[in-house]
């Protein structure tokens, strides 16, 4: 009886956390079937870093996001067998970098969003793209350095950036 009321508590207190997770991790489970749909490369796009960041706006969870960006691309690699082990794990630990590296500069440097989010998605693209050369060296990984045009990714970058400068400019001034 105790660990029921200790596992009901336990939802009462995160509920908004778990129906977070819940949503982020059925949008990434459907995402491969969506991208057979639509006549783009929906990769190009960065949908797990999207999703974290949906994830951390609508939770305001540093540990939940943290949470997230570990286990999202994980999570992609169990249920859909991609990316690949060592890819997923190079992506989780670009996406952890990336949101611990935004709230530091967001809330410990209050930095405006723009600015923290170009520059906490730059730094854990060098992290990304350092361990990235280390698991090729390694032969854990084959292909190129760089595989997705750094024009894409410029894009990208600048027009998340944007997007979820103007979310957060929303929610965060709403619930003032």
């Amino acid at each position: 009886m105790y660990l029921l009321n200790s596992i009901s508590s336990f939802i009462r207190q995160n509920q908004r956390h778990l129906l977070v997770d819940v949503s982020v991790f059925a949008v990434i489970y459907l995402l491969p079937a969506l991208s057979h749909l639509v006549p783009f490369p929906l990769y190009l796009i960065e949908p797990m870093r999207i999703a974290l960041f949906a994830g951390y706006l609508f939770s305001r969870n540093g540990y939940n996001a943290a949470f997230l960006a570990v286990t999202l691309p994980l999570f992609s690699m169990w249920t859909t067998g991609h990316p690949v082990f060592f890819k997923s794990l190079l992506i989780s630990v670009e996406l952890l970098a990336n949101i611990l590296l935004f709230i530091l500069f967001f809330q410990r440097f209050r930095l405006n969003v723009f600015v923290a989010l170009v520059s906490s998605i730059l730094l854990s693209k060098v992290i990304y793209y350092g361990f990235k050369f280390t698991f090729l060296q390694g032969g854990l990984l084959a292909g190129n350095l760089i595989s997705t045009g750094l024009q894409n990714q410029l894009i990208t970058l600048l027009g998340l950036a944007m997007l979820f400068s103007v979310l957060f400019h929303y929610f965060f001034k709403r619930d003032r």
